[in-house]
């Protein structure tokens, strides 16, 4: 057990009680893989977002290289009683959850008497006093003293089990790509110069020292690989710049008259690290005047320089300017994840030739962008103020797939004036998908309590997630008194 906990991790890292206590349940999670697929096919089901669609791909490139036998299915979120049906359809022997919830999984596998091993693999938070059913393994590191919620992903966890066989696979180490972009796009780069923390930095740093990855300090413009610069400006809608964002004329003036580029020059063929530093460090002081004068006191210098600088990871073995930088990878994955779509990005993380399914995903996310702008243009009608809460209505025009990007994207322009963000979109039947975010400046200290606490008064409603970030379904008869009891209880706060 000593060897294989200590290829875990590369590096003279020092591992703790609690470290250790985890990487032996998930020495126990990878034992089981081996003993799954002898007599019956294994049954993958993981999140579609980055992270849910990172994590899936490690564990399938991992059943792959152990010719295992598996079928593998996306999943928005598992809704009691609906997927319950399918479960009982497909009566599974074997089965493995990533990104998809804890508790309620254990409970479901521990009611079925077909299963004779499930792995859950994920990082929400979980009930604390769950108990260890001998044919259920459950990889959660909130079980042994890690912040689900800032400190490591599913993908890191998928990344971590997987590699307890990289002695005798090693190919299995290049999935630390994976595992960084996942932790990325599930927005967990929340250190200094928003860098990775906790068990997700010390997996980067894996990558790192195996010269796969390399960090730099730079411009935080995501899509830096995927838009020319012009773009990268216009569409910067998390921060809005005056007279630049949201015109792409006025964005190539910007550019121009401040002499980022030279006038005449193909716009679309112009990079942000196709640009001189000197030129970079021009264009930040451009953008910070811009923001300073447009919206007068709202900034310090300090803080937009905050927004605007950050960590970049860049992979360093990557020819393809689009699949260059850990995160616009995850804002592929969740454009094609959440437009009904997330294989093509299992293919972007498995296929040795990307091309076909990079063309695939782009289309995708021009898509997921112009619903995102066209969701975003008319937020200001659709928001209703509950005292600190922020409710963007989004029944019968959102569905429930972008509800988390509108929600996360209000987050961050709101901060400072909302508590809490909701944003509520169309799902499935009679069901309505309601997303949760806390925005950064915020007085409530976790919103996953909230919404427990609701759902523990409204039957009819479910959800799960984290500190700053949970989502529910609920009846579209009773989201009223969902919305009035949710909003009760963070006012009064």
């Amino acid at each position: 057990m000593q060897n294989m906990i200590s290829m875990s991790l590369q590096g003279p890292y020092r591992v703790s009680a609690r470290l250790r206590s985890l990487l032996e349940r998930i020495l126990e999670c990878a034992s089981a893989i081996q003993d799954m697929g002898s007599d019956d096919v294994i049954f993958v089901f993981t999140h579609i977002d980055a992270d849910g669609i990172c994590g899936g791909a490690i564990i399938v490139d991992l059943l792959i290289r152990m010719n295992k036998p598996f079928i593998m299915r996306f999943i928005p979120q598992i809704i009691p009683g609906q997927f319950e049906e399918y479960w009982n359809q497909i009566d599974p022997r074997y089965a493995i959850f990533i990104d998809l919830g804890t508790t309620g999984i254990v409970d479901l596998m521990r009611r079925t008497r077909s299963l004779k091993l499930g792995i859950v693999i994920d990082h929400h938070i979980t009930r604390p006093d769950m108990k260890i059913y001998p044919r259920i393994h459950v990889v959660n590191p909130r079980n042994f003293g890690f912040d689900g919620g800032v400190e490591v992903s599913s993908s890191v966890m998928a990344y971590l089990t997987a590699n307890m066989y990289s002695k005798f696979i090693p190919n299995l180490k290049r999935m630390v790509k994976c595992a960084v972009i996942g932790a990325l796009g599930d927005s967990q780069d929340v250190g200094h110069k928003r860098r990775l923390i906790g068990l997700n930095r010390i997996v980067a740093d894996d990558g790192v020292k195996m010269r796969m990855i390399s960090e730099r300090e730079d411009l935080l413009l995501i899509g830096r690989g995927i838009k020319p610069l012009y773009r990268l400006l216009a569409e910067s809608y998390a921060l809005e710049i005056p007279g630049v964002t949201g015109s792409y004329e006025a964005a190539m003036e910007f550019l121009v008259k401040n002499q980022i580029v030279p006038e005449g020059r193909d716009p679309e063929g112009i990079f942000l690290d196709d640009i001189p530093i000197a030129k970079k460090q021009l264009l930040k002081r451009k953008i910070i005047e811009a923001l300073m004068v447009g919206f007068p006191g709202r900034y310090t210098i300090e803080s937009i320089e905050d927004m605007l600088l950050g960590t970049i990871y860049e992979f360093r073995d990557e020819t393809i300017r689009q699949l260059r930088y850990a995160r616009d990878m995850a804002i592929l994955l969740n454009a094609a994840g959440k437009l009904k779509n997330p294989q093509v990005g299992l293919r972007i993380l498995l296929e040795k030739d990307k091309r076909v399914a990079l063309e695939k995903a782009m289309r995708l996310y021009d898509r997921y962008r112009a619903f995102i702008a066209n969701a975003l243009k008319y937020s200001d009608e659709k928001i209703e103020w509950r005292g600190r809460v922020a409710i963007y209505h989004g029944v019968d025009t959102l569905t429930e797939e972008l509800a988390s990007t509108v929600s996360s994207i209000l987050a961050a322009s709101l901060s400072g004036k909302a508590d809490v963000v909701m944003v509520t979109a169309d799902s499935i039947g009679d069901m309505v998908k309601v997303s949760i975010r806390k925005p950064i400046q915020s007085r409530i200290s976790n919103v996953y309590e909230v919404l427990r606490r609701t759902v523990d008064i409204l039957e009819s409603a479910s959800g799960g997630g984290h500190e700053s970030a949970a989502g529910a379904y609920v009846e579209r008869s009773d989201l009223d008194r969902f919305v009035d009891m949710f909003c009760r209880l963070v006012n009064i706060e």
